[in-house]
């Protein structure tokens, strides 16, 4: 990396990594709080670990905000990187993780599942979430990669009476191992080829040769179809209705979002600053040869042209026959990941800004939602059937409310967020020419608008036929889902400075070099 401080003290750690640093050492810290409060009775002892986990994500953000976000360097041996955009995907995955935990102190006491190691790994998670956007070194992805899987691993598997849960996550293990194993492969043939791991330098090795050998192309498939299995994009995405249906609610909300962005986010860094850089803008001199590379595009673009139309067609057909709400949702999350493709394969600011913007969104929308089901759920699996929404918005109204909010957003309907966030990539790829696919999107959007409206339907249109009895509602699930509303009423309406906020933040990927 060219005119950037290469030197390596702690104080310099602190500044490119304190929030890896915030949540790596709270994460040892809780270890030994869990201890000393076995003997506390399990609510209290679930109260404080929970809000050591909320003020431990709320810390990190307040890092990421007022520290790194202003920060262009790296660290720790070329190895990580604190740009604008790494800090951006963080600061979404860290909110999922802050929302998450506030719902988890009332989600845990009604399943009674009153657990430190809870709290602890999904810390842990974080942690490994935020290293792998922020890694330029592609060994260093692939260990901090397996550090936020395996923690989510075990999450999925925490219901551990509940054979649901322990099918769904050896099901992730499996799959997800198998994805790992071909992104550590692309990496072993990358390191032959070019002889370092270091993203930039890759892309500059590559520029200056035949970029299109076959070994290279073997590498770039094998490292993307890895990073696809983690954005559950079709047909890497078997294991995600499996995955969460069975994880507990709480969870399948973060997983859906925290990992999703985790995902997109060094899948964007990688291909837009290792396979396809966008550095002819930057005016860098010395990596001006790696424009070559664009010439990519003409082997990825229809690739994810594919990925994407199916991904949504998918996600959005499939969901329409499922009677389990979480299920309905898996399948809306696949479909989700094919509309951020869209503004991917656009391969301009508007889409690299639409993506951010989306994610961010989705974090709102889709967490909401699972906070709502879990409380209406009372406890696990006891009321996750459509059937069991009949006649809910006038027994629960301000549920209901809450939940009609979260899916007509995520329905992409005005005024709400999800309707912004689908526009700008849409509007991305129409730029780009991509006509027939953003027409095509648009047509998925209103068939997952059906099943969206179904449940809405059945909450406000029919007669209860089983009786539901909501779980406890606890004051730190309140504040999460009133935040998660106003959040996306507001950028519904005042999006403008979120997009502009995200449009520094892709515009950094240029100068990472």
């Amino acid at each position: 990396m060219n005119q950037i401080n290469m030197s390596f003290d702690l104080y310099h750690l602190w500044e490119v990594c304190g929030g890896q640093l915030i949540l790596i050492v709270a994460g040892l810290i809780l270890i030994f709080a869990d201890l000393l409060l076995m003997g506390k009775d399990p609510d209290t002892r679930g109260k404080w670990l929970g809000w050591l986990t909320i003020f431990t994500f709320a810390a990190t953000i307040g890092h990421l905000a007022n520290r790194e976000w202003y920060l262009h360097d790296a660290v720790f041996m070329d190895v990580f990187s604190a740009d604008k955009f790494s800090v951006f995907v963080s600061i979404v995955m860290v909110f999922a993780g802050l929302l998450s935990a506030m719902m988890s102190i009332g989600y845990l006491r009604n399943n009674r599942l009153i657990k430190g190691e809870y709290y602890i790994l999904l810390i842990f998670a974080v942690a490994g979430a935020i290293g792998l956007v922020q890694a330029v070194d592609l060994l260093m992805m692939f260990i901090t990669l397996e550090v936020m899987s395996l923690a989510i691993y075990a999450l999925a598997a925490f219901l551990k009476e509940s054979s649901f849960s322990q099918e769904g996550a050896l099901k992730y293990f499996l799959l997800g191992s198998f994805g790992s194993a071909l992104f550590l492969f692309g990496v072993a043939i990358v390191y032959g080829v070019t002889g370092t791991l270091n993203i930039t330098q890759m892309a500059k090795f590559i520029a200056e040769g035949d970029y299109a050998t076959l070994p290279v192309l073997i590498a770039f498939a094998m490292i993307m179809a890895g990073f696809f299995f983690k954005m559950a994009m079709v047909p890497f995405h078997m294991w995600t209705p499996d995955v969460y249906e069975g994880a507990p609610s709480v969870i399948t909300g973060f997983m859906a979002t925290a990992v999703k962005a985790a995902a997109f986010g060094v899948f964007m860094k990688v291909l837009f600053v290792g396979f396809s850089p966008m550095l002819a803008s930057s005016g860098q001199p010395d990596f001006a040869v790696t424009v070559n590379l664009s010439a990519l595009g003409a082997y990825w673009k229809p690739v994810i042209w594919w990925l994407a139309l199916l991904t949504m067609f998918f996600g959005n057909l499939i969901a329409v026959s499922q009677r389990n709400i979480k299920r309905m949702l898996a399948y809306s999350s696949i479909a989700h990941a094919g509309y951020m493709a869209v503004g991917i394969i656009a391969a301009n600011g508007e889409g690299r800004m639409g993506v951010l913007f989306y994610l961010f969104a989705y974090t709102l929308m889709n967490i909401g939602a699972f906070g709502v089901i879990y409380l209406i759920d009372g406890t696990e699996r006891k009321a996750q059937d459509l059937e069991d929404y009949r006649g809910i918005g006038y027994i629960y109204p301000s549920l209901a409310f809450l939940l009609s909010l979260f899916l007509v957003a995520m329905a992409g309907l005005p005024p709400t967020v999800g309707f912004i966030a689908k526009f700008y990539v849409f509007s991305a790829a129409i730029k780009e020419g991509y006509y027939v696919l953003a027409a095509l999107g648009v047509l998925t959007s209103v068939i997952g608008a059906y099943y969206y409206l179904r449940v809405i339907y059945l909450m406000y249109m029919k007669e209860q036929v089983r009786e539901v009895v909501r779980g406890i509602v606890a004051a730190p699930t309140v504040v999460a889902l009133v935040i998660a509303a106003i959040g996306v009423i507001y950028l519904g309406i005042l999006p403008e400075n979120l997009a502009s906020v995200a449009n520094i933040a892709q515009e950094s990927l240029a100068m990472i070099f």
